[in-house]
């Protein structure tokens, strides 16, 4: 955690890393698996229809960041992600549920609302991103594929070529493996 927030951006704010937990939800896990496999048996049975993965191995991302509020934290690690609170902050890239590369990003205060002692929280997610295309603001669907106008990327990005922001619309494609509790320092 600690490299990935200071590797990425030169001026960063120091933190005090309060807490961390590992999430254990079976049902929830088993849920991300499915999709998980859905999407990979996709990529490996129709390569031709590939566009961003190179390998059908490669559709998930590990680690992305999820930041979110103290009081949302209890229902998406009992329930997972819901995209019905998608806008909340943003929609710039699509109405799903967005996950960023680097923690820095995801540890804004507008997406990781400090609680009455300060204390952010933010979500270490496995995601499922598949093939992706850039988003556009306001979007309820990822794009169709040029190859097939009724097969929809799996994910919306910031930039197609190295992106940092990741849009699902498929609740069960990210699973919270961890929940970071800190506080930034200043």
């Amino acid at each position: 955690f600690r490299e990935n927030w200071s590797s990425r951006r030169r001026n960063v704010e120091p933190i005090k890393l309060e807490k961390i937990e590992r999430i254990q939800n079976l049902p929830l896990y088993q849920t991300y698996l499915v999709k998980k496999l859905i999407i990979a048996n996709r990529h490996k049975h129709f390569p031709q229809h590939r566009e961003n993965s190179k390998n059908w191995q490669d559709v998930e991302r590990r680690w992305l960041f999820h930041g979110t509020a103290d009081k949302v934290v209890e229902a998406i690690i009992t329930q997972g992600f819901n995209r019905c609170f998608a806008g909340r902050n943003a929609v710039a890239y699509g109405k799903g549920i967005y996950f960023a590369r680097n923690a820095s990003y995801s540890s804004q205060e507008k997406f990781a609302v400090p609680d009455e002692h300060g204390v952010q929280r933010m979500l270490f997610c496995r995601v499922v991103v598949g093939d992706w295309c850039k988003g556009k603001n306001g979007q309820l669907l990822p794009d169709s594929k040029l190859h097939n106008p009724y097969e929809l990327f799996d994910t919306t990005v910031n930039d197609v070529l190295k992106p940092s922001i990741f849009v699902v619309y498929h609740d069960a494609q990210a699973y919270p493996e961890y929940l970071v509790s800190f506080k930034k320092r200043g």
